[in-house]
């Protein structure tokens, strides 16, 4: 099989995931790339279509507590593939990816898509700060080439193949039921007693409005940047990695146990991992 059109199409609040996965479609080496960014609610009700069985989906996410975010699998709920071949890419913090690659899998699956090959890359962690590096930098160059081999490693398989159903199923790491989100669950509950939110300084703020702009919920209100919907926040922390003066932060106080403790627990360096069909 040729493939012609390599769409890639990624949720990435703080742009890691956004990173790789154009990475992986530039060493597919398509005769036509196409990237959709569907980060921001304006741009999913854009790009809610359906996709064709003569081209290639790169579906990535990045991974919370372990599985697909919430907001992204909702979204890509809203996606058809008419047997469409998919590339299935979940990026983490160097903790750990669980179960959200298999998640991935099964929404591609339900909605028409036929999962080709799958990975689990590496992005700086969302609670990485200076005092506490959580994979700070990362994806750095080495794992940006380990995407290209992954991009090249598909367009191989896909064009010694005949007829794509041809190809044999993919299998991928994960459990089923999926793990229950603990962390979420504790954060929500903290939320009934203290904020829990990424917090505005307002002695720095500048009134930009980037934190409210790269916001994927909107959560934070753009009149009044110091003021942020607990309940809408997912603590994807793209405001706070946006803010050009730092005004953005999560209070030490409520965050900075559970900080160090991802912290003193992600420390060594964890690979790319890829998924591909057997021959």
């Amino acid at each position: 099989m040729d493939i012609e059109t390599v769409t890639c199409l990624y949720f990435s609040p703080t742009g890691t995931t956004g990173t790789t996965a154009k990475e992986i479609a530039r060493g597919m080496a398509g005769a036509q790339v196409k990237v959709l960014d569907c980060t921001r609610p304006a741009q999913r009700a854009k790009n809610t279509r359906a996709f064709r069985g003569d081209e290639i989906v790169i579906l990535a996410v990045p991974v919370y507590y372990g599985r697909v975010p919430e907001t992204a699998a909702d979204y890509f709920y809203t996606l058809s593939g008419e047997n469409t071949p998919a590339v299935l890419v979940v990026i983490y913090g160097n903790r750990a990816y669980d179960d959200a690659l298999r998640e991935l899998y099964d929404i591609a699956s339900k909605r028409g898509f036929i999962p080709v090959a799958g990975g689990a890359f590496i992005g700086e962690h969302s609670y990485s700060t200076e005092k506490r590096p959580i994979a700070r930098g990362r994806p750095d160059e080495k794992d940006l080439q380990k995407a290209r081999e992954f991009g090249g490693l598909v367009r191989k398989k896909m064009e010694a193949l005949d007829l794509l159903g041809a190809i044999k199923p993919l299998t991928v790491p994960g459990n089923v039921p999926y793990k229950e989100p603990e962390a979420l669950y504790r954060v929500r509950s903290l939320r009934q007693t203290a904020s829990f939110t990424p917090e505005t300084d307002m002695a720095l703020c500048t009134g930009c409005t980037l934190c409210a702009d790269a916001c994927p919920v909107e959560a934070i209100d753009r009149d009044d940047p110091a003021t942020t919907d607990k309940g809408r926040c997912t603590l994807c922390f793209a405001c706070v990695k946006v803010c050009p003066v730092q005004a953005r932060a999560m209070n030490e106080l409520s965050s900075g146990p559970a900080v160090t403790r991802i912290y003193e627990s992600c420390q060594s360096r964890k690979e790319p991992e890829y998924y591909l069909p057997g021959p």
